[in-house]
């Protein structure tokens, strides 16, 4: 399904589950799509359909989902930004009569999650954030743009270039991948770049997650920062796990989330 913002921008979603029931947003990871995310790579929408509304976009830029362009000094950029994307997001969930909704990201999905509760925190009953960044750490800085180069992905990593090229430029275009890598790049290592401060006000509830094996957000240690810095937050860090926990102990994810979610429906 298509979803057109007052902007014009295109969204593409899928649906699961009952349309009167709780609703869900799923916000998938980088150079993903929802449906790699949630429905390939792990089962998570299905879990979830049994008893909710689970909506599952691509992010704008993504997938099915509108990529757009500004002419930049070196030639044609594509904007890519988290703060725009969580406002596309956030009227997305109001054109479907789905807010205020329980938003799950994953890795800059997370970070997008966090962008919805701090800038839309009406649309945002509570978040989970999954692999999601606080600020720019040294470790992020370096190792975004060796990991994500294009070029290097080509060469080292085929089967992560052939699943851009499946996911993204069988909709986008040839050569598309390269671009979005770049744009990934650009903002990972630019945004968000907050302090304790900047948090303070976010107070839609929030359950920070982190594999304590996750190689890419445990050198900042962000998610305990994020814990520290929400003022109505909880932390999670399963043993032994690496970035993507819905991936690779789904069961005890679903149990954490359903918990999180039926503290809060307590407390009303």
């Amino acid at each position: 399904m298509i979803f057109t913002t007052q902007r014009g921008s295109c969204i593409y979603y899928e649906e699961f589950g009952a349309t009167d029931a709780p609703p869900i947003l799923l916000i998938h990871g980088s150079t993903l799509t929802g449906n790699a995310d949630f429905c390939v790579e792990s089962n998570i929408a299905e879990r979830f359909a049994k008893d909710h509304r689970v909506i599952v976009p691509d992010c704008p830029a993504h997938g099915r989902s509108q990529a757009e362009w500004t002419d930049g000094t070196t030639g044609k950029m594509l904007h890519y930004s988290f703060s725009s994307m969580a406002a596309d997001l956030a009227e997305l969930l109001r054109g479907l009569n789905a807010a205020p909704a329980f938003v799950f990201g994953h890795s800059n999905g997370g970070t997008v999650a966090l962008y919805l509760a701090k800038e839309h925190p009406a649309q945002v009953r509570a978040a989970i954030l999954l692999a999601a960044n606080a600020y720019i750490d040294p470790h992020i800085r370096t190792r975004v743009p060796i990991g994500m180069n294009a070029e290097r992905v080509a060469r080292e990593n085929p089967a992560w270039m052939d699943e851009m090229i499946r996911l993204h430029d069988t909709h986008q275009g040839a050569g598309y991948w390269r671009h979005l890598l770049a744009a990934t790049v650009t903002e990972t290592i630019t945004n968000p770049d907050w302090q304790a401060a900047d948090l303070q006000t976010a107070t839609v509830p929030c359950l920070c997650v982190q594999g304590q094996n996750d190689s890419v957000n445990v050198p900042g240690r962000h998610a305990e920062t994020l814990a520290a810095w929400l003022p109505n937050s909880t932390l999670w860090t399963p043993a032994n796990i690496g970035h993507s926990v819905h991936w690779e102990i789904p069961d005890e994810f679903e149990a954490q989330s359903r918990a999180f979610f039926a503290h809060l429906n307590c407390a009303g």
